[in-house]
């Protein structure tokens, strides 16, 4: 099995992920990757079955600027909602290094914020994602 290595993530609003919303460089990768976990339900005897998933994700960057093809602050951007309000869905690609692979999202809602407790400025988005099938919220 193939080690994912992080190289940076990006944001696009299709599914193409073009990264027409910009990279995120520098992201902290011990805080960083996604899960997925089963929404189970008890059937008939007691068996379980996956009725669904839902995809978490969370990552920190040491950079507080979008690269790429856009540029300004990541919390800036209409894709990562800070107050609340509704923002459009975003594709998030986890993008591997040169001899890696890629982790992608399905079309999942940002919120971010600022966070002070490792002693530096970190730029923190979150993010949850419900979906029927495993390989529509992650696939690589």
């Amino acid at each position: 099995m193939a080690k994912f290595i992080l190289d940076k993530v990006t944001l696009s609003n299709a599914n193409n992920y073009n990264a027409d919303e910009g990279d995120i460089a520098n992201v902290v990768v011990e805080a960083s990757l996604p899960t997925i976990e089963p929404n189970q339900v008890t059937i008939e005897n007691g068996q379980l079955v996956n009725e669904s998933y839902t995809v978490n994700i969370e990552m920190r960057s040491k950079s507080t600027n979008l690269t790429g093809s856009q540029s300004g602050a990541i919390l800036s951007s209409a894709h990562v909602s800070t107050d609340g309000t509704l923002p459009p869905k975003t594709f998030v690609r986890f993008v591997g290094a040169s001899n890696s692979f890629n982790i992608s999202t399905g079309a999942i809602y940002l919120n971010g914020y600022e966070d002070y407790s490792n002693g530096r400025i970190e730029t923190v988005l979150t993010g949850t994602l419900e979906v029927i099938s495993a390989t529509d919220g992650l696939t690589s």
